[in-house]
């Protein structure tokens, strides 16, 4: 039985955890530092994206440093998460040789998993493995995992909720609506769970502490033995504490496309959710810049910026890009768990149909405002639409007019509904402003018939 080190560390910034996470990897890829069981905790409390998504797409940056909340951002991939003084955190850093991998896959990740599905079980509490990285009870989330790699080792961490304030969660986290619906809940509250909500009460964290390490003795046949950090790890450490202080590190994903010329598309895949930023030059028809961002696993964690430097300055052509991606995988430079390229293509198709409405006259800053359904833009204005829906919104706030389904053109400056109705009638489509959810569902059902 092999004996492994574990490390119980105090609270900790969330830039503190960060940095302790890389250094530790680091000496682990070199052999300086032996296979570890870490627990984590965080104080203050915070909102850590995953590493391959922006903290201005996933975090409500105003509410959080309103509140104390600091953000952060892991070195690990997955979603943004949100981990309170009451919530405890659990890693493995180890050669990738004790498990006989070379890239961590789903199957790997299950198994690293099945510790924790031990511990619970102490509890009394039925947990499963829910693919890619979830454990849940009866299909509510209580942990959340991710991981990431080096040549030689890899590092697969985990939450366990224990007491959850989910309230303040909603409010620091940007919860993206196409994942709502993906999983078709009604509230985010009905997608989490937590100890004390399974167990009326709240376990001890040295409870809690004991029952996963005696899981991941158990299940990975080894024997734990508590030690503190060694003065190698605490030099790295120190040393790498003011890069994951700094807003280089923060920010390091920041598409800036409001600020330019470009388009973003979003795709939720059944793994995980994809964005594609697109900064384009027209008049060249080139790709300028692209950025792409996820919740998404990658190994090797920095093979997503890879794929972006071969993207960047390639024709603005359909099939030419789509094959770059795909050879991109095909060849094994990217393993992300549950997708393919197949899943990145859809996004940057979606993001070129955006660019192709430049060539209708419409401004390519505007392009993003222009959702399609049933059809691509040109397909749409081809068949030459006969209705024509205006929002009440759009009218001046002063308006007598404004929650009435009309508009007398009154060429009132500022109110835009005139001339886009002036617009419609020219084009003889039938004009309707919409008052409200129920009008606009009573208008689409008359066209539908």
């Amino acid at each position: 039985m092999e004996t492994w080190r574990l490390l119980d560390t105090p609270p900790m910034t969330a830039a503190e955890n960060m940095a302790l996470d890389e250094a530790l990897l680091e000496l682990k890829d070199h052999g300086h530092t032996p296979n570890t069981i870490r627990f984590l905790q965080f104080s203050p409390r915070s909102v850590l994206v995953g590493y391959h998504q922006s903290v201005s797409e996933e975090i409500r940056k105003d509410y959080c440093q309103k509140t104390g909340i600091d953000i952060n951002r892991r070195i690990t991939g997955g979603g943004a998460i949100f981990f309170d003084e009451n919530q405890l955190g659990w890693e493995i850093i180890c050669d990738k040789s004790f498990f006989n991998v070379h890239i961590p896959t789903e199957r790997l990740f299950k198994s690293l998993c099945n510790p924790v599905l031990t511990a619970l079980s102490i509890f009394g509490i039925k947990a499963d493995f829910r693919p890619r990285n979830d454990i849940e009870i009866e299909g509510r989330k209580i942990s959340g995992t991710g991981g990431t790699d080096s040549k030689n080792a890899f590092l697969f961490q985990g939450t366990m909720l224990v007491d959850f304030d989910v309230d303040t969660m909603l409010r620091a986290l940007r919860i993206p609506v196409e994942k709502l619906k993906a999983k078709e809940i009604d509230s985010v509250k009905d997608r989490v769970t937590c100890l004390n909500w399974e167990l009326g009460y709240t376990p001890s964290l040295s409870d809690i502490k004991g029952t996963i390490k005696h899981g991941f003795e158990t299940g990975l046949g080894i024997h734990l033995v508590p030690e503190g950090m060694t003065s190698e790890e605490h030099l790295l450490f120190k040393e790498k504490l003011p890069y994951y202080q700094s807003s280089s590190w923060i920010n390091l994903v920041n598409p800036m496309f409001q600020k330019r010329d470009a388009v973003q598309s979003a795709y939720k895949a059944e793994a995980g959710m994809i964005r594609f930023t697109l900064v384009v030059n027209l008049p060249q028809k080139r790709l300028k810049d692209i950025y792409i961002t996820g919740d998404f696993l990658s190994f090797p964690s920095r093979a997503l910026y890879d794929l972006e430097t071969v993207l960047r300055g390639a024709p603005l052509d359909r099939e030419h890009l789509r094959g770059i991606i795909r050879s991109f995988f095909e060849q094994g430079k990217i393993m992300i768990p549950g997708m393919d390229f197949h899943d990145f293509i859809i996004p940057l198709d979606q993001a070129l149909e955006k660019i192709k409405i430049t060539e209708f006259g419409i401004p390519l800053k505007h392009c993003n405002r222009i959702s399609m359904a049933n059809g691509s833009f040109e397909a749409v204005i081809r068949k030459k639409p006969s209705v024509l829906l205006l929002p009440y919104c759009a009218k001046l706030r002063d308006c007598d007019l404004r929650y009435h389904k009309t508009c007398r053109i009154c060429g009132e400056n500022g109110c835009t509904i005139g001339p886009a109705w002036t617009m419609g009638l020219k084009d003889r489509m039938k004009v309707v402003s919409i008052i409200s959810f129920e009008d606009l569902w009573a208008e689409l059902l008359k066209m539908k018939k």
